[in-house]
C-alpha cells in the first residue's frame, strides 16, 4: 500500500512539474492543488514504508499518514501561497504578449498542447500552447505569441527576427 502512495505520489508530482498548468486546479483555498496532494501520498508512502517493518501498521500508519498531512500544508503554506501570492501581486495582461518571442520547452504535438517559455520584464513565464496553425512544433524551436485563448497561448515558428503578427482568433 505505501509503496502505491509513493509511486502514485511521486509520478503526480512527476507530471504536474513536468506539465505545470494542464494540471492545475485548486480545491480548498488551493491546498488541495495537484503539487500539494502529491508530496502528501508521496511523503505517506515513504514515511509508511520506512515504519511499518520496525513498528508495525498500526503504529506506522497515523504517523505516515500526519507526516504526509504536515507535509502537504507545509508545502502549501510556505512554498505555494507565497508564490500564488507573488503571481498576483506581479500579474499583467496575456493579451499584452501577442507578439513576444518564446522558445518551445516541451514539443507541441500536432492538433494537441505542448508548453512554452518566455521573458517578462526579467522573469521566465511558462505556460501551455497550440500550434496557430494546428501542425507539431518540436521543442527548443524559437516562436511568437500570436494570441491567447481558453488559457492557452497560441503560437507559430518565426520565420525571422521581425516578425509581425496578425492576430488570428478563430
Amino acid at each position: 500500500m505505501y509503496l502505491v502512495l509513493l509511486i502514485v505520489g511521486a509520478g503526480f508530482l512527476l507530471l504536474s512539474l513536468i506539465f505545470g498548468e494542464m494540471f492545475e486546479f485548486n480545491v480548498g483555498g488551493g491546498f488541495l492543488g495537484p503539487t500539494a496532494i502529491a508530496v502528501t501520498l508521496a511523503v505517506t508512502g515513504a514515511v509508511g514504508l520506512y515504519l511499518t517493518p520496525q513498528f508495525g501498521t498500526i503504529v506506522a500508519l497515523p504517523i505516515a499518514g500526519g507526516a504526509g498531512l504536515a507535509a502537504g500544508f507545509l508545502l502549501f503554506r510556505f512554498v505555494i501561497l507565497p508564490m500564488k501570492r507573488l503571481e498576483h501581486s506581479s500579474s499583467f495582461d496575456k493579451q499584452a504578449i501577442i507578439g513576444t518571442n518564446a522558445k518551445v520547452v516541451l514539443s507541441i504535438p500536432q492538433g494537441g498542447y505542448g508548453k512554452i517559455k518566455y521573458n517578462v520584464t526579467g522573469a521566465y513565464v511558462t505556460g501551455p500552447a497550440k500550434s496557430e496553425d494546428g501542425k507539431q512544433i518540436n521543442k527548443d524551436t524559437d516562436v511568437v505569441i500570436t494570441y491567447f485563448k481558453n488559457n492557452a497561448y497560441y503560437v507559430k515558428e518565426r520565420s525571422g527576427s521581425t516578425d509581425i503578427v496578425q492576430p488570428n482568433h478563430n
